[in-house]
């Protein structure tokens, strides 16, 4: 095969024994590469019921079909398994949940690195009995003993391995945070790119797998490597004019004062995601601010969720506060830029930050998620405070949304009297300290309890949803979809969201497909789509027309491409596709596949009795705010997600129809249908 290794190479942890698969090309071309191919993999060998936690649960590595060769955006990939924190039924060790689909996402070198190192992704079965680290040279496969990497931070062990086996090893790894099992931990690479979505972090810990180390030669043949080279020229020039115009480039700060002019004068940011200053933005200032360059705006006009979702940008988080946090300030203390393997834009920085306290004092640029989760979301204003809990969250392994949005109901907690000074003691603070809103103080100690289990940091290891069940009368205050935290977009500015937070099989997801991102990027960056996406104000019309959409952002995903793509133009998906494999494909394949990734996401959530509507009912407006960008704003997700499932060809509860899995050409799965349960609408359309 062109384009691929042609081979998997799948770790039996337990008996320490690895074996090499050599699937069809006819699988490739189904589900690509990516998670569509651990779609594929997972739910043919993960038993129904398994604990997420426990030996039968398999935890994939698995790069993009794109990814590490030129095609620009291209150098993400995925880790997949059976997530511990968003399914549904009895908890179970420790309170965790039987467990639905779940899918992490990061960018760097270590996707190529998996391609480099031969396969074209790397499975995990069984637990190991001690502390193992995968390490994959040119002279073979071994299970190396990690037990004097167990406790080490990421960062550390990172350096470790790269001194044992030299300064090109690739490694992603887990810090203490996997280790302590918690549910909103990820796995690291290139020492601060997290996948950290889905508790991936607690199932690699769980099975005493420290690390992955990869040092591989291996050089996959393309079809046609002249009409790769084309095509990258072509695309990459067109990023460079965008981003290096000079005149255009300057104007991408000046988004910082766009938000309180877009205030007085009533305009909306963002009407159900058409968000053109963002567009601009990723053209012309995310090369240099990258993410970061909408810190400011954000927390101005509602797009950024204010103090746990209750507050107002401009009373609570005026704009004095969030300049402090503004992406030049950041810039000033550029080290370097860098970019993901094949990355045109180079969206990342490393900066140089003397305050933290590690002999290193280089530390990657915080993103946007970042930004908002320790920013407005909490009411801290500490530019120091918050380089130091984003280095610290890199090194610990946790997702820093999840992190802040638990930080988040911990100080409402406080506020509400359901936690005291006393609760938080440990072996820092013996008499305990009282984390409050605006208080920078309290944050990094909060922050490390909740890393490392310490006293109260046991009970909020797991996230704000599981937190909740611990801490009498607090459930309320935990701002979650399906057990996650949301990323950091309000939905009650792009009501869209609630859909795509909702219904996507791994919840809570800001990158996940939805309408508004939808008609604002997808329809450019791939034009056969544009017929597909009607422009309708009819809720229940927009899910149905975002059916497509969610279709080809499977694809993207399995291939391994950024989103930051979706503001460039047309990508020269189809020839890209036809210059590493060979594969005449037309839009309909493409959208085709797409559709048979997510039925597969979907119906493993369905055997699992996973599906869920559930959405905290303040982060629909429930009760609306009387002030701000937000005012009056009350969100019912119901009927989007109705015409969502209608357009995919799913029943009303989210399970597929037979005839919906048999058009994706899953015909296999049709027979597990009588097993599968769904779950009715939120809001007051399920009534």
């Amino acid at each position: 095969m062109k384009g691929l290794t042609g081979q998997i190479l799948v770790v039996n942890l337990t008996n320490r024994s690895f074996h090499v698969e050599e699937p069809p090309e006819q699988v490739y071309r189904q589900y690509l590469g990516g998670y569509g191919l651990g779609a594929w993999y997972l739910y043919a060998h993960t038993p129904p019921g398994a604990d997420p936690l426990g030996p039968y649960n398999v935890l994939g590595f698995t790069p993009g079909l794109l990814t590490g060769s030129a095609a620009p955006f291209s150098g993400r990939y995925s880790i997949c398994a059976k997530s511990p924190l968003t399914g549904t039924g009895p908890r179970t060790n420790g309170g965790h949940c039987n467990g639905g689909w779940g899918n992490a996402n990061s960018g760097g070198s270590f996707g190529p690195a998996i391609k480099r190192a031969g396969f074209d992704a790397i499975f995990f079965h069984g637990q190991a009995s001690a502390p193992v680290y995968l390490l994959i040279t040119p002279q073979g496969i071994s299970l190396e003993d990690a037990s004097s990497l167990w406790g080490k931070d990421a960062v550390e062990t990172d350096d470790e391995l790269q001194r044992r086996h030299g300064e090109r090893a690739s490694v992603a790894a887990i810090g203490v945070a996997g280790e302590k099992l918690s549910l909103i931990s990820g796995v690291v690479n290139d020492r601060g790119r997290i996948a950290a979505r889905s508790g991936l972090g607690a199932v690699m810990g769980a099975k005493k797998l420290k690390a992955l180390c990869l040092l591989g030669q291996t050089k996959v043949e393309y079809a046609d490597p002249a009409a790769l080279r084309a095509a990258t020229k072509a695309y990459n020039d067109r990023v460079r004019r965008y981003t290096g115009n000079k005149l255009l480039k300057a104007l991408g700060p000046l988004l910082d004062h766009a938000a309180p002019l877009m205030r007085l004068s009533g305009m909306s940011m963002a009407a159900e995601g058409q968000m053109l200053p963002v567009a601009i933005g990723g053209l012309f200032g995310g090369a240099a601010l990258g993410t970061t360059m909408t810190n400011v705006m954000s927390s101005q006009n509602g797009d950024s969720p204010v103090k746990n979702y209750k507050g107002v940008g401009y009373l609570d988080y005026p704009m004095r506060d969030a300049m402090k946090l503004r992406g030049p300030a950041l810039l000033r203390l550029g080290q370097r830029q860098y970019g993901c393997h094949s990355c045109p834009l180079r969206c990342g920085y490393i900066l140089q930050y003397d305050r933290l306290p590690y002999a290193d004092k280089e530390t990657h640029r915080p993103e946007y998620e970042t930004c908002c989760a320790f920013g407005p979301l909490i009411l801290n204003h500490d530019l120091d405070v918050l380089l130091q809990i984003n280095e610290y969250l890199n090194r610990a392994g946790l997702d820093s949304i999840s992190a802040g949005g638990l930080v988040a109901y911990t100080l409402e907690c406080v506020e509400a009297g359901l936690l005291k000074k006393a609760d938080f003691a440990c072996a820092e603070y013996p008499d305990g300290f009282l984390p409050t809103w605006g208080d920078p103080t309290c944050l990094l100690p909060l922050v490390k309890l909740i890393a490392t289990r310490e006293g109260i940091g046991d009970r909020l290891a797991d996230g704000a949803f599981f937190a909740a069940q611990r801490i009498p009368g607090s459930a309320h205050l935990a701002i979650t979809a399906n057990g996650s935290v949301m990323g950091m977009h309000d939905l009650r500015l792009s009501r869209s969201y609630a859909m795509s937070f909702v219904s996507d099989p791994s919840p809570g997801r800001h990158t996940a497909a939805h309408y508004g991102s939808i008609r604002m990027g997808m329809t450019d960056f791939f034009p056969p789509l544009a017929p597909l996406v009607a422009r309708t104000n009819d809720p229940r019309e927009q899910g149905r027309a975002s059916a497509a959409g969610v279709a080809l952002h499977q694809v993207m995903e399995s291939l391994g491409l950024c989103m930051f793509s979706l503001l460039m133009g047309p990508y020269p998906l189809l020839g890209l596709v036809r210059a590493l494999t060979g594969w005449e494909m037309d839009a309909a394949e493409v959208l085709a596949i797409g559709a048979r990734i997510q039925a597969l996401r979907q119906m493993f959530n369905a055997r699992e009795g996973a599906i869920r509507h559930e959405i905290s009912p303040r982060a629909l407006g429930q009760p609306p705010l009387a002030k701000g960008p937000l005012a009056g704003v009350t969100v019912d997700p119901a009927p989007m997600i109705a015409g969502y499932y209608e357009g995919m060809g799913y029943g009303p509860d989210g399970v597929p129809t037979a005839e919906t899995l048999r058009r994706c050409g899953l015909d296999e799965l049709v027979a597990d249908l009588p097993s599968c349960t769904g779950a009715p609408l939120p809001g007051p359309a399920a009534a």
